[in-house]
């Protein structure tokens, strides 16, 4: 009876240790899917990954900026912080948001506008306070 014990609780710490390794769950569950993370917008641009597309949109002054991407389909989400927002003159226009299929515990579960700004690299972008939330449909 004790070594069934410590098998459940074995299992049932692997979730809070994923948790809390500071990785992204998403990329350990789906591995096509690719974790990026910088601290500012200079770090992004540097970057300069092209697997996420355009991002002109992000400011300068954003910061702990978030990105997963699926390398099969293409599609994004993205997050960072900013009293900007958005880069002014760059989105045009609005679309309706799209539900992404990547999922990771910064997305936010509720409180998602229907309409988002159009932005370059085929991005849909929305803030709820000073966070901007970002998605890019598959393209594959």
């Amino acid at each position: 009876m004790p070594r069934t014990r410590r098998l459940g609780l074995a299992i049932a710490a692997v979730p809070l240790v994923a948790a809390l390794s500071g990785c992204s769950v998403v990329a350990a569950f789906t591995p096509h899917v690719e974790p990026a993370i910088y601290d500012t917008a200079k770090d992004l641009t540097a970057a300069n990954n092209t697997a996420i597309g355009s991002t002109a949109f992000v400011p300068d002054d954003a910061t702990v900026i978030r990105i997963d991407y699926d390398t099969q389909t293409g599609e994004a989400i993205m997050t960072y912080t900013s009293p900007t927002l958005l880069r002014p003159n760059v989105c045009t226009g609005t679309a309706a948001t799209p539900k992404p299929t990547i999922q990771d515990s910064w997305w936010p579960v509720s409180g998602i506008p229907a309409q988002g700004s159009t932005c370059p690299g085929k991005w849909i972008a929305f803030p709820i306070g000073q966070q901007v939330y970002a998605i890019r449909p598959a393209t594959k």
